[in-house]
């Protein structure tokens, strides 16, 4: 190019300014400067425009890094010679020098950053229009493998967040997307660079940061997760000043665009990140009150694992978490009235459209939202998803406070909770073969309750009978609950499907169904659920169990007392229930009109007792009731060896009892006992207790359903040896 082609350039300014030496660039620089302060006085706008022409593209365009150096330098002299008035070229200006930021050679880019500077520290508020085009160019730059530009980069970063703050038409909307979009980078110098800019532009609060808060939330957890512990350090220091002032000012505070996010990064494994999400929520549960239930069974899926911490390191998040669960559990109890929908509110998404999709709920957590319109309601069916779920935990921390919520919920909501019920049934029948006392006590109170709830009365009699089920306390009639008896099946089923259950867990669990809905209305159950019970063995044995905790257990002693007495219709009625089901086992049936005073009976049962096939199970059980014998639960029993009604009868069965014994250690004990007792003396004048006399029980009838049912068990022991024997013989020979 010839020299004419750079005018308004001399041939001499544009060699000095596209000289390799720095000092020969910065004269030629004033000549620019002082040329363009004398246009500009001169109003001869033509001129500066095919200035800012021949810098910005003609030498711009040559592959000279000293060349472009120059031309970078006469752009900031142009700006400088022009003051304020460069606010007409600010883009003419800004475009080839950002150009420049993306060069290769490391001089040019850092001669593009002094020369930014230059033109910014002079236009200043006039180019926040521009903000977009220069933070994407101090990203690249934050991230420049050049120590030198860096350093540069720094410096003009400094002015740019002096400008932006400064600047009262600055609108946040077009800054916080692009703030947001670096924090998703996997350079750790860009999300730095990220975080310092959220905290620029809160430290100047009147620029309203904090309304875009809920745009910038997830991208701040995500740099909080960071392997960079000084990256950490500051997103968290940050994340601690956005809560400081959100605990300040709540009312200007969208939780609700928020707490998705929070649910979602609360269930994360890394410390920091889990406890600095669990602690938001405990805030925002405090400061929003009510306003969290829609999203309770997001809040709860992310508190309630963490439960599960015993570490030292993890405590702060157990406590933290175990606060967010009473925070909701008041919340719940305080409601004025039943909010609870089976249908959660419209979803809000948590943030705006962009990178991130970590805000929204967490996976496999009901979808919930804010409701437009009214009162905050609680989803009551994606929290009773959110609990099964929690059933299913390793930790039994967990368990026992899902089962504590659903327990809470039916004493709360229980006409609500009852549309629930079969979602939560099965899950919490499941939870009966936990090996933890804690899970197993819980579920039967919950279990006791579903089968007690005033809704489950009502349901059951509008479609029987008009007849009010529940009592004036509201108490529902067990009989009547359609799940009563549903349950004590669900219940068999465990028991016989695993046979250390029954042995290892069953007794407990039947003293804790005795305690929480009566010991009567769970024998009369458990005995009619036992009379078609197909698995004769698994029959026997429960009996077994339940006739031991009927002559032992402290939480059956009232029923004893009642057995005992046995004076009226509705003792009688017992009776014959139990009766029916103690058949499946001779001892315990036994043991039970042994209780109960039929001492005829019990002779006429024993005499029965030679058809039996007597097995080593079967001395042993004897021998276990002649223990009982001579413990405190039969000391009436053994008085009435000295006299009085029944006393004959009662000597004529202990000693049928005898017979059946071998000369065992219980043998000796029995026959010394009965040796103690004084020979017994008729006396006519003494009212005699009859069993003849009580019409209204069959003994007969009762003997022949004893011998049917040991009948069944023969056939059912012969059958499991044909089997047996079957399987043995389709063996291989080896």
């Amino acid at each position: 190019m010839t020299e004419r082609d750079y005018a308004p350039l001399s041939g001499a300014c544009v060699r000095g300014l596209c000289d390799k030496l720095y000092d020969k660039r910065k004269f030629a620089g004033v000549e620019i400067e002082k040329m363009v302060k004398d246009f500009s006085d001169a109003n001869n706008t033509n001129q500066i425009k095919r200035l800012i022409r021949v810098l910005g593209q003609e030498l711009m365009s040559s592959t000279n890094p000293n060349v472009k150096n120059g031309a970078l330098m006469g752009l900031s002299s142009v700006a400088v010679g022009l003051g304020k008035g460069c606010d007409l070229y600010i883009g003419e200006l800004i475009h080839p020098i950002i150009a420049c930021l993306g060069e290769s050679e490391a001089r040019v880019r850092y001669g593009a950053t002094e020369a930014l500077f230059n033109v910014l520290k002079v236009a200043r508020s006039a180019t926040v229009t521009y903000f977009p085009l220069v933070f994407d160019a101090l990203a690249r730059l934050a991230a420049d493998p050049e120590p030198q530009v860096r350093n540069g980069a720094e410096v003009l970063d400094r002015l740019v967040k002096d400008i932006v703050t400064e600047s009262s038409c600055l609108d946040l909307s077009s800054i916080v997307p692009l703030v947001r979009e670096r924090m998703y980078t996997r350079s750790a110098a860009s999300r730095q660079f990220a975080v310092a800019w959220v905290s620029a532009l809160d430290a100047a609060p009147a620029l309203g940061l904090r309304r875009h808060l809920p745009d910038l939330l997830d991208g701040l957890f995500t740099v909080l997760d960071d392997p960079n512990p000084e990256i950490r350090r500051i997103c968290d220091v940050q994340l601690n000043e956005f809560l400081r002032s959100i605990k300040k000012e709540p009312s200007e505070v969208n939780f609700q665009a928020m707490i998705n996010i929070l649910i979602t990064h609360a269930q994360s494994t890394e410390e920091l990140l889990q406890l600095t999400a669990v602690t938001w929520l405990k805030e925002f549960a405090e400061l929003s009150g009510e306003r969290v239930l829609p999203f309770a069974s997001g809040m709860l899926l992310a508190a309630l694992p963490c439960l599960a911490y015993t570490d030292e390191p993890r405590k702060k998040i157990r406590e933290t978490a175990a606060t967010v669960n009473l925070q909701l559990t008041k919340l719940v109890s305080e409601m004025s009235e039943p909010r609870a929908s089976s249908e959660g509110p419209p979803t809000k998404r948590a943030q705006a459209d962009g990178p991130p999709t970590k805000g929204d709920l967490a996976e496999g957590s009901p979808p919930e939202g804010v409701e437009d319109e009214g009162p905050p309601r609680l989803n009551l069916e994606a929290v009773v998803g959110v609990l099964t779920q929690m059933l299913h935990h390793s930790s039994v921390h967990t368990k026992v406070a899902a089962l504590d919520w659903i327990l809470h919920l039916y004493n709360k909501l229980p006409s609500e909770m009852y549309l629930q019920t079969e979602l939560v049934f099965v899950s919490v029948v499941g939870s009966l073969t936990d090996a933890a006392d804690d899970v197993v006590r819980r579920a039967l109170a919950v279990l006791a309750e579903i089968c007690s709830c005033p809704a489950a009365a009502a349901t059951a009699t509008a479609a029987t009978t008009a007849t009010t089920a529940a009592g004036a306390d509201g108490s529902a009639d067990l009989e009547s609950s359609p799940y009563y008896h549903k349950f004590l099946k669900a219940l068999l089923r465990l028991l016989a499907a695993d046979e250390n259950l029954l042995e290892d867990r069953g007794a407990f669990i039947i003293r804790q169904l005795c305690v929480l809905v009566g010991a009567e209305s769970v024998y009369r159950g458990v005995a009619i659920a036992v009379r078609g019970e197909r698995e004769l063995r698994f029959a026997a044995r429960l009996v077994d169990v339940l006739a031991t905790l009927l002559l032992t257990a402290a939480e059956l002693h009232h029923l004893r007392l009642r057995l005992r007495a046995f004076d009226d219709p509705a003792t009688v009625s017992l009776f014959r229930t139990l009766y029916a089901c103690w058949c499946h086992s001779p001892v315990a049936l036994l043991a039970l009109c042994l209780l109960t005073h039929n001492y005829k009976h019990c002779a006429q049962l024993i005499t029965t007792f030679g058809d039996l096939e007597i097995t080593v199970d079967f001395l042993t059980e004897i021998d276990k009731l002649v223990q009982l014998i001579e413990s405190p639960v039969f000391a009436y029993l053994r008085l009435e060896l000295l006299g009085g009604p029944g006393s004959a009868e009662l000597r004529a069965a202990l000693f049928g009892l005898l017979m059946l014994l071998p000369q065992s250690e219980a043998f000796h004990a029995l026959r010394r006992r009965l040796h103690c007792a004084p020979p017994h003396q008729r006396s006519d004048s003494a009212p005699q207790h009859r069993e003849e006399d009580r019409t209204d029980i069959d003994f007969e009838a009762l003997i022949e359903e004893f011998k049917r049912v040991q009948a069944a068990h023969r056939d059912y022991k012969t059958l499991e040896r044909r089997i047996s024997r079957a399987k043995l013989f389709d063996r291989p020979y080896s």
